[in-house]
């Protein structure tokens, strides 16, 4: 080991005694709520079709040096997914993930440690209900731990409609396809394109004029995204035009992304084609469709699920301000 690695944990040794006891509290609250701690593959033959993703490639051979290329999980999402078309009901995983072309440093590291859940028979109120049970307990647990008191933590709740209406005065309801969103903005003297993405667009407003306002008084969940950003969420039946996603902010970081569990084997193959298309276009690789994800959902009960990223959670539990402080070996020290 460098003088440098040593003394970076030397330096953090009381910020990572914290993150570990932080684990075992995320694990204990689980627990005590009757969910399984499951093991995922890390290493998948057919990785996430996100189009702004981009997973790690890994090169291994058999035992008779004949070569396979297999990725990193961007996120153990499809296999428990199929766990739960499987039967399974309550289930949860900590560990670790791994995405290329990300910051070594700040609030971004290549490898990064995430909490993920599902519960079958759900939908993301309940899942929002289980981050408002999750935050509080690992207050109370911090509180406890320092001898200090800690206000309970209780996220608020925004529909993006509202958002939009507050902080750009755009009306979202008028702007859900790609053709209006598009026509609003260059009225705002955007440089924009006609054939860019419904995403793009829309976060060329969220990322700038929304995005850092969010979670400043405490984590603030974002519910209701537009059709176009459902990924691997359903459609509302009573918000038109909206899916039932939600992310959750704190200090203006992402800390998680939740769906209502989209279970049409149909509809989820055509997003996924969807996103094959986009990947091309942004010259990203394009990876084969996971024919067995597609197949289980048809298995699949009605679901709510989150991905939380424990780094960041830590990082605003103990206001931490660089995921770095937290982490044993960041890829900043590494490489």
């Amino acid at each position: 080991m460098s003088e440098s690695h040593l003394a970076h944990i030397v330096t953090h040794k009381h910020q990572l005694d914290l993150r570990f006891e932080i684990l075992r509290w995320t694990r204990e609250y689980f627990w005590l709520n009757g969910f399984t701690e499951i093991e995922t593959p890390l290493l998948l033959r057919l990785p996430g079709q996100e189009p702004y993703l981009s997973p790690m490639r890994v090169t291994l051979h058999n035992e008779t040096g004949k070569e396979y290329l297999g990725y990193l999980h961007t996120s153990p999402e499809y296999t428990m997914k199929k766990m739960l078309a499987a039967g399974y009901t309550k289930i949860f995983s900590l560990g670790k993930v791994f995405r290329d072309y990300e910051s070594f440093g700040g609030t971004h590291n290549p490898e990064f440690t995430m909490i993920e859940w599902y519960q079958a028979n759900a939908d993301m109120y309940t899942i929002m209900d289980d981050v408002e049970g999750l935050l509080q307990y690992l207050a109370k647990a911090i509180s406890k731990h320092q001898d200090t008191h800690t206000n309970v933590i209780t996220p608020s709740r925004s529909h993006m409609r509202e958002l939009w209406s507050e902080y750009a005065n755009i009306n979202l309801d008028l702007n859900l396809t790609q053709e209006t969103l598009y026509k609003t903005l260059k009225q705002r003297g955007l440089n924009v394109t006609p054939d860019e993405p419904y995403e793009d667009l829309f976060y060329r407003i969220f990322l700038n004029e929304i995005e850092p306002h969010l979670g400043k008084n405490g984590p603030q969940i974002v519910h209701h995204y537009p059709h176009p950003m459902a990924a691997l969420s359903k459609h509302s039946t009573v918000d038109i035009g909206y899916a039932e996603r939600f992310e959750v902010y704190w200090n203006g970081m992402e800390l998680g992304n939740a769906f209502s569990e989209l279970t049409d084997p149909v509809e989820q193959k055509n997003r996924l084609v969807e996103e094959q298309k986009q990947r091309k276009k942004a010259g990203k690789d394009v990876y084969d469709i996971d024919q067995e994800f597609t197949d289980a959902l048809e298995h699949m009960p009605p679901s709510g699920g989150i991905a939380m990223g424990i780094d960041r959670i830590v990082s605003c539990l103990t206001s931490c301000q660089k995921i770095d402080d937290m982490l044993v070996l960041p890829a900043s020290l590494l490489f």
